[in-house]
């Protein structure tokens, strides 16, 4: 059985001169994403121009929302700071298939097969 802060997820941030940091310690799973995608989009908001780093060191648990969020998240160019086994396959994972979504569309749609004309 999980305890109450086995359940959780905690969203902080730590702002230095020339960088910001936002912090997710406990469970990056539904229903929590909807929050760190709320808390996510205000970082940004508020970041200017200080380098952006996200760190899960903290973070125990990624299911498919946490996954589809760090893709998001990883598009803004930010640097990831993992800790664990887990995190870090799921975090080079979401990097791998964000990779190979950018170069697909970058390749545009495949034109479709012509057949040779029959008289």
């Amino acid at each position: 059985m999980l305890s109450n802060s086995e359940r959780m997820l905690k969203i902080t941030t730590r702002t230095q001169p020339d960088s910001i940091t936002f912090v997710l310690e406990g469970r990056l799973c539904h229903p929590w994403t909807d929050e760190v995608e709320r808390g996510w989009t205000k970082f940004l908001s508020t970041a200017g121009e200080k380098e952006l780093l996200l760190d899960l060191e903290g973070v125990t648990f990624v299911d498919r929302d946490g996954e589809a969020l760090l893709a998001l998240i990883l598009k803004s160019g930010t640097r990831v700071r993992a800790s664990g086994v887990l995190v870090r396959h799921i975090v080079d994972q979401v990097r791998r298939q964000s990779s190979r979504k950018s170069m697909q569309n970058s390749r545009g749609t495949p034109s479709p097969r012509r057949e040779p004309d029959v008289p």
